[in-house]
């Protein structure tokens, strides 16, 4: 039986996963961007939560918009590659992609991420869509391979997108054909160079997803991001699978390494879910509310629920050629989508936090106020 001996028992470091996590926490203070991907930011929306959890329907203030399905890359641990196998290869309508930003600066909006999808600079007018979203006073922010960057794309971007996140995941040329199925690593890292260069507005990051192929080169990326000029890189992996015992202890060692990296203008970021290794959430909220707080556009004009049902058919909210952001947004089929979830049935939720939080705030008459 266990009784005071829990202090003992409980207290200190009791794990290498822990020692790291202890590690990276005391960078983690000193990030010159600190809580750069923390899912509390939503706080930041007082108005708009307000006004969700009264039970009102305003239009997000924050969409994602998937400019084309194309990708030059082939990515084995992409969560959309089954949207650029053969016979998806859509691309947004040139005017209407214009049309969308504008009706949605319109409706509020006041961030939007060019992402995908495919690869959003396969497109050919999305570096003039992030110039025209910035005119409009909405702040942009671009996920990107890197590799199909223009010399004319440098300057735009880097004077009028807030933030670009190059996907690189890996530290040599040969894990990168890997890891992405391409051989232009060295063009990719030309181009991180240019768009990092000074003058610029934008916050440039290197994100990096860890697996079994490319945990080793953790280091040799965050010093190749340093030294071309980005502002950090993020370390992640797969929610909801959880890292293998194979080579988790291996990866540890490597984190640890690699977070000496972070300091003076350079931020290391690694992501929770590397250190505890979540597999499955209990999720003890009444219904999914982050649909509301987010939509994605995609590439064929389908509006969709989320960002990790892109390309799913029951997920479709609605379609951009048929209807308008607003028409969408207030359209039975959305209700019908919204209404149709079922929590348990949904993929690992990356805002499960979020959703945690929204229904805190929105529950009126929590028991016991005073107690805290």
């Amino acid at each position: 039986m266990i009784n005071e001996d829990i202090y003992d028992i409980s207290s200190g470091i009791r794990s290498d996963s822990e020692r790291v996590a202890y590690l990276y926490s005391e960078v983690e203070k000193k990030h010159n961007r600190r809580f750069l991907f923390e899912p509390f930011r939503v706080l930041g929306q007082p108005d708009f939560l307000s006004r969700y959890s009264n039970g009102e329907n305003p239009f997000p203030k924050s969409i994602e918009i998937d400019p084309t399905n194309f990708c030059n890359h082939d990515c084995p641990f992409c969560i959309y590659s089954s949207l650029h196998k053969p016979g998806h290869k859509e691309r947004m309508k040139e005017d209407k992609l214009f049309e969308v930003i504008s009706e949605a600066h319109t409706l509020g909006v006041e961030s939007i991420l060019f992402i995908g999808g495919g690869e959003p600079l396969g497109h050919s007018k999305t570096v003039d869509a992030i110039e025209y979203a910035n005119g409009l006073g909405i702040s942009v922010g671009l996920v990107t391979n890197g590799a199909l960057m223009r010399t004319r794309d440098v300057g735009i971007i880097k004077k009028n997108a807030t933030y670009v996140r190059f996907s690189i995941d890996s530290g040599t040329a040969d894990t990168h054909k890997v890891m992405h199925q391409s051989n232009d690593f060295n063009r990719v890292i030309s181009n991180l160079k240019l768009v990092a260069s000074k003058p610029r507005k934008s916050t440039i990051g290197v994100s990096y997803f860890i697996s079994e192929v490319n945990f080793h080169e953790l280091s040799l990326a965050a010093s190749l991001a340093k030294s071309a000029g980005a502002d950090y890189i993020q370390f992640k992996t797969y929610a909801g699978i959880g890292i293998s015992d194979n080579w988790y202890s291996l990866l540890l060692k490597e984190i640890e390494k690699v977070i000496t990296f972070s300091g003076d203008s350079f931020d290391v970021h690694v992501m929770e879910n590397v250190f505890n290794r979540g597999a499955f959430q209990s999720r003890d909220y009444s219904k999914c509310h982050w649909q509301g707080f987010k939509t994605i556009i995609g590439a064929d004009g389908n509006m969709y629920l989320c960002t990790q049902k892109r390309g799913k058919a029951d997920a479709v909210i609605g379609n951009i050629y048929e209807n308008t952001l607003k028409e969408i947004w207030g359209s039975e089929q959305r209700e019908r989508v919204v209404n149709s979830i079922i929590l348990e049935k949904c993929p690992f939720c990356v805002h499960n936090t979020q959703n945690k939080l929204i229904e805190f705030l929105g529950v009126s008459g929590n028991t016991h106020t005073n107690f805290y």
